[in-house]
């Protein structure tokens, strides 16, 4: 194998590979990129962990037609480092990678690339162009909630549902650790029918907001076979699915509620991070403490001292007391855009709701958290 390339192509297809080689695996040929030249102008940049794989193909002149496979981070660091704009890799005898840009030579040490994984094939896959950006968002808004429990792998990613067909397409993504839940709607036209929905995982969730962050426009999704696969461009990334069934989300989320307030999302936002510096760092306690016009947040903690503060609101129902994780609603917030949010609230021990509140649209249907309340 013996070709020449564009740096700045070739770091494209290096910079996903990198990310998902996995170094820490008892296979070493897991922590290696595959490269393959498949034609006279054309290069196949791969990487797999087996549960998530990218695969890019780049222009290339190649002049010997072949297969390697060499360390994907160790390549990575060597390619970003070299002068110019454009190198020359070959095979050598016993598996090296000889690098040569200018003055510069390196040899690196590399596997066979009969030894690399199979990759999966979506030759297959009815791909479905939607918008980077509403995927990228509905990610963002669902991911902070997803279990980092490892063995609950039922909870350890985020629910994806697609109902209609055509331009009539609504996406929407779930997630729950337990303890908060979040949900986000947004037309998706053009997308594919997921119903029932699949669970993507977590490790699965942050590559594809990767792939999506410098994606403008269209890309392309597809299921096949327990994968989903995102293609943009000439990057195809495939995530295996969890084989688990997400709970009945439906029955968390509070139906009715006795008590509603409005209140500035800033001003609620900033409340609690200032409140939280005293809230106990294992359960980021708070008590919101709620009567007519007025919320009261404070944090009592013996080891630190108490905090509280007062925010204007707009309510007039009966006083109410309630304790939440205020680590919780701060994420929560944090992907609000509205200038207002509306609180919904039942007894002290029910789950409180947080939804978008505008003034010229009111409240916001496609996006909402629970959250279990605390005893404090």
């Amino acid at each position: 194998m013996e070709f020449k390339i564009e740096k700045s192509a070739f770091m494209q297809g290096l910079y996903f590979a990198q990310g998902i080689a996995d170094r820490k695996s008892t296979m070493p040929i897991l922590a290696n990129v595959l490269l393959r030249t498949d034609g006279p102008g054309r290069l196949l940049v791969a990487a797999t962990d087996l549960n998530l794989t990218v695969t890019t193909e780049l222009p290339c002149d190649a002049t010997i037609e072949g297969g390697l496979t060499v360390a994907a981070k160790h390549l990575h660091d060597i390619v970003k480092n070299l002068p110019g704009d454009r190198l020359m890799l070959r095979r050598t005898e016993n598996n090296y990678a000889e690098i040569m840009a200018g003055k510069v030579n390196y040899k690196v040490v590399g596997l066979p690339d009969r030894d690399f994984p199979k990759l999966p094939s979506y030759r297959e896959v009815t791909f479905h162009a939607v918008d980077a950006a509403v995927l990228r968002d509905l990610i963002s808004k669902t991911f902070f909630s997803i279990s980092t429990d490892e063995t609950r792998s039922h909870l350890n990613g985020v629910l994806f549902e697609c109902e209609g067909e055509g331009e009539q397409v609504t996406g929407r993504m779930v997630s729950t650790d337990g303890h908060r839940l979040s949900k986000c709607e947004r037309a998706l036209p053009g997308g594919p029918t997921l119903m029932p929905g699949v669970v993507i995982p977590r490790r699965g969730l942050m590559e594809l907001r990767r792939a999506l962050e410098g994606s403008s426009g269209p890309v392309e999704i597809g299921t096949h076979s327990g994968h989903l696969f995102m293609k943009s461009g000439a990057t195809v990334l495939t995530v295996r699915l969890t084989d688990a069934q997400f709970p009945p989300y439906e029955q968390v989320i509070p139906r009715e509620h006795q008590k509603e307030a409005a209140v500035s999302h800033s001003a609620l936002l900033d409340s609690l991070k200032r409140i939280s510096l005293v809230a106990s760092e294992k359960t980021w306690g708070v008590r919101f403490m709620l009567s007519r016009g007025l919320l009261r947040i404070e944090s009592d903690n013996p080891d630190l001292g108490q905090g509280r503060e007062e925010l204007d609101v707009r309510y007039n129902g009966p006083d109410c007391n309630i304790g939440f994780n205020a680590k919780y609603i701060i994420e929560l917030l944090s992907e609000i855009e509205t200038p207002e949010v509306q609180l919904e609230l039942n007894g002290e021990l029910d789950p409180g709701l947080i939804r978008p509140l505008d003034e010229k649209q009111g409240v916001g249907n496609q996006y909402l958290g629970v959250i279990m309340p605390m005893r404090l």
